[in-house]
Order: structure tokens, then C-alpha cells, then sequence
């Protein structure tokens, strides 16, 4: 198994020869852009990957500072704008932009050329030998590294260095409580509620910070405004970055640690997969929803979920959820509106909780979609065995969805649709088809 290992780099008084390392990298990458751009100027054409290299290693033997990459390192910013290019084609965008040579960069030893890495029992050492080979950069070793690939030397928006180690490491399977499946709905005022009615709230690291990063954003405005490059000016933009930062780390902190308190107590968890982009630009929510972070948390989530054997299923984007009863179905349309917290169905009587019938909902749209791949099973029974999530309590490894109503105006998953008998027909040949197709796979 591959993993990257990130660690943070001590500062010492050689430090500034790596940052101007990965200051020289960013120089490459420009002299590449540029070239490229004058070359398709010129002769309406692009320059290929392999002429690139061969130029680029003419100037690497003249220039004295260049001198001091790994040819490897060289190689691989070339293979990089060529990625990016490719992308860039693909897309229809226009050619890869340039980067501020003092701005955040990296550079990449592959292998176990041009560099040394070890560990002397109290700290990580880092020996760049074009460098110098005294010159030792140390680190805390959080966690111990296997068979390394190949090294990054990042270079963060705030000017401090990390060290990212590709490394192949032995698979390691986490132990897990197995509390069975859970749903889980994002919220505004509540970061997360589970469909066993548990509530999670995370702490608005950006509201408590306001002060702090208002106060370093009016700072370095003021300075850019009247143009003022010196040292006052570079001293407020590290301060204003490294505001930011603080905020970030503390956000992504607690994601991580949530992340693996769900994967180790559930087996299976149900999520909504939510448009962002879209709710970042609502003029109310905005910034609500960029402080919480819900993407970055699920991506986080995934990754935790592999070490754990946990499966994170997300339903359809459009699938009522707040709206529909979770205890006969029936779909409500006046709780569109937010305001409404609770709300009583008119069909069965029930008393829900917005938050909590919409995990509990999730959860059974997430279960009926992993059961058949369409929700809907034309035996009625809609029972597939998924390791590790007991079935009502019981224990015995399978997930029951609920049977079809004898209304046929009713679907399995609660959600009224009225549909003829040819549909009708035609859509249970082709869910018996799917299944058929996943119990052979």
C-alpha cells in the first residue's frame, strides 16, 4: 500500500538554501511556460515533451544555481507542464500560467537519488547533497516511514517547509466497534445528526478567529493599497497567511478526528452529496458553508473509511429527504421551507425532528441503493448480505430494506409515484436483470 507521510520541517539557518531550491524550481517552471507560448507564437504549434527535456538539460549544465537540482527533480517539473498542458487541452483553456517564483512551490526527488533520509531516534533527518552533505534538516517523526518512492520538499503560502515521503507500507486493518449502518444529514446549525438522533456540532473556527484575520487582511490592504513592497509589506502578508492557516489546521483537525470516531463505531454510513459551489454562493450561507467545510470533510471521511473496512455510500443529489416521512413515506412539501423544524405528517400522524428525518431517510436511500443499485428490489424481500452491517439488531450480517406497500401508488423507499403496468412491468425486468447481474459479480 502506498502512503504519503507529511511532516513539517524545523527551521534552521540553512533553511533558506531549500527555499531558494524550491524558488529556482518555480524559475523552471516559467522559463517552461514561456518558452512553450513563444514557441506556439511562432510556428502555431506545441512544443513536444521530449525537446523540452533535451533544452532544459542545456541550460541545467549553465546555469550555476540550476546545478544544484537532481536531474530527476528537472525531469519531473517537465513531466508536470506536460500534465498540466494535456489538461489544459482537454479542458479548452488556454496555456498553464506562470507561478510567483517566491510564492508556494515544490520540488520532487524521485527514488533515493540526491538526497539521504533517516532517523537518529529523536528526529528525522533530511541531507540534500547538492546542498551540502552536512547540512541536516530535521523533522518529527510522527509516523515511521516504509520503502520510500521518492520525496517532496514543499514550500506553504506562509513560507514554512514540509517534507512529504511516498512510501510503500504494509496494509493495516483498523479495529472497528461495528454499531451497524448509520445516515447522516449536514446542517447549518448543526454541523452533523445521525439517523440514531445524535447531534455533532464543530466549533466556528473562522467566526472565533475574526478578529485575528480581519485585523492582518486591513493590515497588508493597506500596505498593497499604497504600494508599499518592503519589508513592512512582505512582514503583514506572512502574518495575514499564517492567520489563515490557523484556521485551517484547526478545521481540518477536528475533521480528521470526527472522521475516525464515525468509521470505527459504524460499518456503513449514508451521506447526501451536496452541490457547494452552489451553496458558497448564496449571499447568506456563503461563508456559513465555507467555514464548515463539508467537502473537505468527506474526503477526509473516505480516506478513514478504507483503513477502518467502512463503506460511505452516498445517496442521489435530488432525493427528498427533509420532505418525506420517514415512517410511512408520504412526502410533505411545505417543509421546503426552512423555518419549518418540526413538522407532523398528515398521513400517519408522526412527529419528526427536520434534522433527524432527513438522516433517517438518508440512511434508507443509502441502503436500498447499495442493496440494488436502484432502490427496489421485485421480490419484496430487498435483503443483501453486506459484511459487517447487522440487520435490525440482529447481528446476522444483512441489511433488510423495508417490503413494497400493498399500495401500489407506493414505492419501497416511501416516495408516492403513480406509474402504469407496462412501467410498471418493464422496470422490474430491469432491476431482475440488475440484480441477477450483482449476485453473480
Amino acid at each position: 500500500m502506498t502512503r504519503n507521510y507529511k511532516y513539517k520541517l524545523y527551521a534552521s539557518k540553512h533553511s533558506k538554501e531549500l527555499s531558494r531550491m524550491v524558488t529556482s524550481a518555480n524559475f523552471v517552471w516559467n522559463h517552461i511556460v514561456t518558452l512553450s507560448r513563444r514557441y506556439y507564437r511562432m510556428y502555431k504549434k506545441s512544443l513536444s515533451p521530449a525537446r523540452i527535456k533535451k533544452h532544459m538539460v542545456k541550460i541545467y549544465r549553465n546555469q550555476p544555481y540550476w546545478s544544484k537540482f537532481h536531474t530527476h527533480s528537472l525531469q519531473e517539473i517537465c513531466e508536470r507542464y506536460e500534465n498540466a498542458l494535456n489538461q489544459a487541452i482537454k479542458k479548452k483553456r488556454g496555456f498553464p500560467k506562470a507561478h510567483k517564483p517566491h510564492n508556494n512551490g515544490s520540488v520532487l526527488f524521485k527514488g533515493s537519488g540526491g538526497y539521504k533520509l533517516y532517523d537518529n531516534g529523536k528526529h528525522g533527518i533530511l541531507v540534500v547533497n547538492k546542498l551540502g552533505r552536512n547540512w541536516r534538516f530535521k523533522f518529527k517523526v510522527t509516523r515511521p516511514w516504509g520503502d520510500v518512492k521518492n520525496i517532496i520538499i514543499k514550500r506553504d503560502c506562509d513560507g514554512c517547509l514540509y517534507l512529504t515521503v511516498c512510501c510503500d507500507v504494509p496494509e493495516r486493518r483498523l479495529e472497528r466497534e461495528n454499531e451497524g449502518p448509520i445516515g447522516m444529514d449536514f446542517g447549518m446549525k448543526t454541523f452533523l445528526t445521525l439517523s440514531n438522533g445524535e447531534r455533532i456540532d464543530i466549533p466556528d473556527y473562522h467566526k472565533q478567529s475574526l478578529k485575528e484575520t480581519r485585523k492582518a487582511d486591513s493590515s497588508y490592504s493597506n500596505k498593497l493599497n499604497a504600494k508599499v513592497y518592503g519589508t513592512s509589506f512582505r512582514r503583514a502578508k506572512k502574518a495575514r497567511q499564517k492567520a489563515h492557516r490557523k484556521v485551517t489546521n484547526r478545521r481540518s483537525d477536528f475533521h480528521w478526528k470526527l472522521a475516525h470516531q464515525l468509521c470505527k463505531r459504524f460499518s456503513f454510513i449514508a451521506i447526501e452529496d451536496l452541490n457547494i459551489k452552489g451553496m458558497q454562493r448564496h449571499k447568506r450561507w456563503g461563508r456559513k458553508i465555507s467555514s464548515l467545510g463539508y467537502s473537505e470533510f468527506v474526503k477526509k471521511l473516505e480516506v478513514v473509511a478504507l483503513k477502518y473496512g467502512t463503506e460511505v455510500k452516498k445517496i442521489g443529489r435530488y432525493e427528498a429527504s427533509s420532505q418525506t416521512c420517514s415512517e410511512c413515506g408520504h412526502k410533505d412539501s411545505v417543509t421546503k421551507d426552512l423555518k419549518v423544524r418540526e413538522w407532523t405528517c398528515p398521513e400517519c400522524g408522526a412527529v419528526h425532528d427536520r434534522d433527524v428525518n432527513a438522516a433517517k431517510n438518508i440512511l434508507r436511500f443509502g441502503v436500498a441503493e447499495n442493496t440494488t443499485g436502484k432502490g427496489v428490489s421485485p421480490d419484496g424481500s430487498r435483503s443483501k448480505t453486506i459484511e459487517g452491517i447487522p440487520s435490525d439488531g440482529s447481528g446476522d450480517g444483512h441489511v433488510s430494506c423495508p417490503a413494497p406497500s400493498e399500495n401500489p401508488m407506493t414505492s419501497v423507499v416511501g416516495v408516492r409515484q403513480e406509474k402504469t403496468e407496462p412501467a410498471e412491468k418493464k422496470e422490474k425486468e430491469l432491476l431482475l436483470d440488475s440484480i441477477n447481474r450483482i449476485n453473480k459479480e
